[in-house]
């Protein structure tokens, strides 16, 4: 991938996928280092990839993790996910994929003025109910309810998130071609694009350029 969101040495290349012994590649939770707590929603959010710029002359290629029902049904058992697996469960996990990702394109800073992309998340998470429960310290966490669709835990990883502050450091690449979904990891928390050598450069010289020729 050509995104460089943890303090290392990325290629601007994608890296080769690394074999792990139960789904066969690295996922991209791990390929960028990406917090436990919140692994799960970043591999579904970024399962979608509608990046579409050049890279040296090559064009990026996207593609959609969750496509087709053997891919979707693919997905989920490669994270032991317990889910009904059908054109209905499929239909509900895009609605609530979409809409995650519609919610973390807006600014952190407007997403409490954007009732459009509130309503719409809260619409497709009702279809993934949490419950309540206690851990063995006494600690309160939300998990999903024994019958319902695994990816519940998306969404509780979302709500843990919010709960401790931090939500607003997930957010969506700014470069149009991009839509990449990043954790900002700088002390400020104001990133903009997933990676300012990449996507920053391209956007920071597409106007300088239009500045120019005005």
């Amino acid at each position: 991938m050509s995104h460089t969101e943890v303090k290392s040495n990325h290629s601007s290349r994608p890296a080769p996928l690394r074999a792990r012994p139960d789904s066969g590649v690295m996922r991209l939770s791990e390929q960028f280092a990406v917090p436990a707590e919140l692994a799960l929603l970043y591999d579904f959010v970024n399962s979608l990839d509608r990046r579409r710029y050049l890279e040296a002359g090559v064009a990026h290629v996207g593609g959609d993790e969750l496509k087709t029902l053997p891919e979707f049904r693919n997905w989920l058992a490669a994270r032991d996910l317990a889910s009904r697996v059908n054109g209905d469960a499929h239909r509900r996990a895009l609605a609530l994929r979409e809409a995650i990702r519609a919610f973390l394109k807006v600014p952190p800073d407007a997403r409490g003025r954007n009732p459009k992309t509130a309503r719409r998340l809260a619409e497709a998470a009702r279809a993934f109910p949490l419950v309540l429960r206690p851990d063995a310290n006494g600690s309160m966490s939300l998990q999903q309810c024994d019958a319902s669709d695994g990816l519940g835990q998306v969404l509780a990883q979302l709500y843990r998130l919010s709960a401790v502050g931090t939500l607003g450091r997930l957010k969506m690449c700014a470069s149009g071609e991009c839509g990449w979904i990043f954790f900002d990891r700088s002390k400020p928390g104001n990133r903009r694009w997933c990676s300012s050598r990449l996507c920053g450069n391209r956007q920071k010289t597409r106007a300088y350029r239009e500045r120019h020729r005005a």
